[in-house]
């Protein structure tokens, strides 16, 4: 109250009224700019992720139930031969998955990046090197912005 005292004093009574009523419009105004919007933001901002979580999600069930439609489908015909890493490649031209890089690991093992293919065609290249003898040991796919595109990162080599 000091505070306010010692800024009204000396003001004549109009200043005093304006600056009280200036006080009484401003204080609610800081308070929506400064608290309520941003929240508001913050509130409108996450619907619409987990909007967006929604509709990613009902497209991967449904792309789930395609894989598993098209699971016995692999054509055993196209027989995978040669090295591991003859394998991945031979895989991935079959599918037309672009394979970005492959690294070989110790143990047999095979790390492939694929920065960009549909969810389908990655899933059926780890399906068909799982049929041909390969194993998976790890997989990372990631939602890309355009709808049914993912990135795909996976470690696979031979069992021994």
């Amino acid at each position: 109250m000091k505070l306010i005292d010692r800024l009204l004093e000396g003001r004549n009574e109009r200043e005093r009224q304006i600056l009280i009523i200036g006080a009484i419009v401003a204080i609610p105004l800081i308070i929506w700019m400064l608290i309520w919007q941003p929240l508001l933001k913050a509130n409108e901002a996450a619907e619409a992720r987990l909007d967006q979580r929604r509709q990613s999600y009902a497209w991967m069930q449904q792309a789930a139930a395609t894989v598993t439609a098209m699971r016995g489908s692999v054509s055993q015909s196209a027989a995978l031969t040669g090295s591991p890493q003859q394998q991945i490649t031979g895989a991935a031209a079959a599918l037309a998955v672009n394979i970005n890089r492959i690294e070989p690991q110790s143990g047999g093992r095979y790390s492939v990046w694929v920065a960009k293919t549909d969810y389908s065609s990655a899933v059926q290249f780890i399906e068909t090197l799982s049929v041909a003898g390969m194993t998976l040991y790890s997989a990372n796919m990631t939602l890309l912005d355009s709808p049914g595109s993912v990135s795909l990162r996976a470690s696979l080599g031979v069992a021994e």
